[in-house]
C-alpha cells in the first residue's frame, strides 16, 4: 500500500471517530433526564404530605368545634355549668371551641344568628372564666389543712356563692362516675364541711352588732396576762353560754390570720391555735348530747360495735364531761337518737333538688352515709326500742 493511500486511511478513520464522537456527544446532550430520588423532592413531598395531613386535622378539628358550639347553642344556659364540669377535655378545646364561634359569627348572613353566637361566646368566656375561679379557690383551701378552714370560709365567703357549690355538686357526679371510691368520699366530705362551714358563717354573721361584740370579747381574751387567765376566761364564758358562733368565727378569721403571716412570732401563733381549738371543743360539748352520741357511732364501721356503743349509749348512769379528753361518758334515751336519726333523713330527702344552699347540702351528702343511719335506726328498733 502507497503511503498516500495509508495516509488517507488514517485520515478517515480519525474523522469517523470525530464523528462517533460527536454523535455520543450529541444523545447525551438531548438524552431525557434520568429520574433521581433527590433531596429537593423529598423535601418537597413531606411538606405536601404535611400541609394534607395538617389540613384534614384542621378539618376534623373544625368539625369537633362546630359540635361542641351546637352542643351549647342547643342547651340553655343554667346547663352549660354542668357541661364544663363533667368535661375532662373542656381546658385544651375552649380556646378553639371560643374561636369557632367567632369565625360562624363573622361568617354568617342572618344578623340574628350573628348575635346569638356573639352572646353565647360571651356568656360561655365569662362562665369558663368563674369556673376556672371555682377550681382554683377549692384547690386553695383543699392545700390547707383542716382546722384552717373555717378561718379561709370567714375570710372569703363571697367566693362561695351557690353557682360555686353548683358546679362542686357536678364535680361529684363526675368523680363518683369513675372508679376512685376514695376520691369520691374524700370530696364529698369536703363539699359537705364547706357548705356547713358557710352556713354558720351566714348564720353568725346576720348581726353586724353581734360580730362586733364577738371581736371585742376577743380582743379582752387576748389582753389577759397569761394563758391560763385567758383559758379561765374561756371557761367563764362557756359557763354563761356566750361561746357564740360569731366568737367562734371570729377567732378563726384571727388564728388564720396569724398563722399565714411570715412576719407573726410562733408564741402568737401558739396562743391563737390554743384559744381558737379550746372554743371549737367547747362549742362541741355545747351540742345536744344525741348528735354527740350519734357521730361517735357512726365513725364505727362495724355494725357489732356499733350494737355495743349503742347498748353502753342507752344505759342510765352518771354523765362524764373533761375538756380535752378523748372520750366522754353521756348516755340518752333511744326515742331520742331515734328522734335525730328521722329529722337528719327527712331533711336530706326535703332538700334534694333545692337551689339553694341547703339543697347542695343534701345532694353532697353521701347517701352512704344516710343508708348508714338507716341501718342504726333498724338495730336500734330490733334491740333497744319497746
Amino acid at each position: 500500500m502507497s503511503a498516500a493511500s495509508t495516509s488517507a486511511s488514517a485520515r478517515a478513520a480519525c474523522a469517523s471517530k470525530r464523528s462517533q464522537t460527536r454523535a455520543t456527544a450529541t444523545n447525551q446532550k438531548f438524552a431525557p433526564p434520568q429520574k433521581r430520588n433527590s433531596r429537593a423532592l423529598v423535601r418537597r413531598r413531606a411538606r405536601e404530605s404535611y400541609h394534607g395531613e395538617s389540613e384534614a386535622l384542621a378539618q376534623k378539628s373544625k368539625a369537633t368545634y362546630d359540635k361542641l358550639v351546637d352542643v351549647f347553642d342547643g342547651r340553655e344556659e343554667k346547663d352549660w355549668i354542668a357541661l364544663l364540669a363533667f368535661s375532662g377535655k373542656w381546658l385544651d378545646l375552649r380556646g378553639g371551641v371560643f374561636e369557632r364561634c367567632a369565625e360562624r359569627a363573622r361568617e354568617s348572613e342572618d344578623p340574628d344568628d350573628e348575635m346569638r353566637l356573639s352572646a353565647l361566646r360571651r356568656k360561655l368566656m365569662a362562665l369558663d372564666e368563674r369556673v376556672d375561679a371555682y377550681a382554683r379557690t377549692l384547690e386553695e383551701i383543699r392545700e390547707r389543712e383542716k382546722d384552717m378552714w373555717e378561718g379561709f370560709v370567714a375570710t372569703r365567703r363571697r367566693e362561695f356563692t351557690v353557682e360555686f357549690f353548683t358546679w362542686l355538686r357536678f364535680k361529684l357526679e363526675a368523680v363518683a362516675q369513675g372508679e376512685d371510691d376514695n376520691a369520691k368520699e374524700e370530696l364529698t366530705k369536703e363539699a359537705a364541711l364547706l357548705l356547713s362551714l358557710c352556713e354558720t358563717y351566714d348564720e353568725a354573721s346576720k348581726d353586724q352588732q353581734v360580730i362586733e361584740q364577738a371581736t371585742q370579747t376577743l380582743q379582752d381574751i387576748l389582753q389577759a396576762d397569761s394563758l391560763d387567765a385567758m383559758d379561765a376566761k374561756i371557761d367563764e364564758l362557756a359557763m354563761a353560754n356566750q361561746i357564740t358562733p360569731a366568737l367562734v368565727l371570729t377567732a378563726s378569721k384571727a388564728y388564720m390570720s396569724v398563722k399565714e403571716s411570715q412576719y407573726t412570732k410562733d408564741e402568737i401563733k401558739d396562743v391563737m391555735a390554743h384559744l381558737y381549738f379550746k372554743m371549737k371543743d367547747t362549742t362541741a360539748r355545747q351540742q345536744p348530747k344525741e348528735v354527740r352520741i350519734l357521730k361517735y357511732i357512726l365513725s364505727m364501721e362495724d355494725p357489732i360495735d356499733q350494737r355495743n356503743a349503742l347498748e353502753e349509749a342507752f344505759t342510765p348512769g352518771p354523765e362524764l364531761e373533761e375538756v380535752g379528753a378523748n372520750t366522754d361518758l353521756l348516755w340518752c334515751e333511744p326515742k331520742d337518737l331515734l328522734a335525730l336519726i328521722d329529722v337528719i333523713v327527712d331533711n336530706f330527702y326535703q332538700s334534694a333538688g333545692k337551689k339553694n344552699l341547703r339543697g347542695d347540702a343534701a345532694a353532697m351528702m353521701s347517701p352512704a352515709l344516710v343508708e348508714r343511719m338507716k341501718a342504726l335506726k333498724q338495730i336500734i328498733l330490733a334491740h333497744f326500742s319497746e
